[in-house]
């Protein structure tokens, strides 16, 4: 394992999950997160899906090309 830090991956700031409560910006190293299977939902209509009305994922919302993204 490396002391590497990841590198920077923007992401939209409207993006949230039980992780980021407990953990903030570590929620990655939750011992209970699993990539792809944690619930995201979106800040600004409290729903699992954006304004766009597409799905809220880590890498779907860390796409500045998304027409709600507002990056982080």
């Amino acid at each position: 394992m490396s002391d590497t830090p990841a590198p920077y991956r923007p992401r939209c700031m409207h993006l949230y999950c039980k992780a980021m409560a407990v953990f903030g910006e570590a929620f990655e190293s939750d011992p209970d997160y699993q990539a792809g299977m944690t619930n995201f939902w979106c800040l600004r209509t409290q729903k699992p899906c954006g304004p766009d009305s597409n799905d809220v994922a880590l890498d779907v919302c860390s796409d500045p090309e998304r027409p709600c993204f507002q990056e982080y």
